[in-house]
């Protein structure tokens, strides 16, 4: 059994830098507002890349997110947000150090909200 291929309505932005050895991401918390948006995960600190999986994981399985993110290339990743359910969603964002293999992780939050104030 086949499962529907929602297409995405909307694409949100993320930058991920490591500095000193710690993740910052760019917006955080990630506010999505639209349904069926699509997360891209950008990182753009050169000698790190994401893992060929579990470079985003939320942290609480939930139906908003029905589909596990995917790495798309070594320094970028998505992840298909619903938008159905609103409130905060932590995840956890993995990169790798190509020089030591070392990983380095961050659980920042997206927030599905109706609004940019938010």
């Amino acid at each position: 059994m086949s499962q529907d291929i929602v297409q995405p309505t909307c694409v949100k932005q993320v930058a991920i830098n490591v500095v000193d050895g710690a993740i910052q991401v760019k917006p955080d918390p990630v506010k999505v507002t639209q349904p069926d948006t699509l997360i891209i995960f950008t990182l753009v600190t050169d000698g790190y890349h994401f893992p060929a999986d579990g470079a985003v994981v939320v942290n609480t399985p939930h139906s908003d997110f029905p589909y596990a993110a995917w790495t798309t290339k070594p320094q970028q990743a998505a992840l298909f947000d619903d938008r159905e359910v609103l409130g905060d969603y932590e995840y956890t964002i993995t990169v790798v150090d190509t020089a030591t293999g070392q990983c380095i992780t961050l659980d920042p939050v997206i927030h599905n909200t109706n609004s940019q104030a938010d």
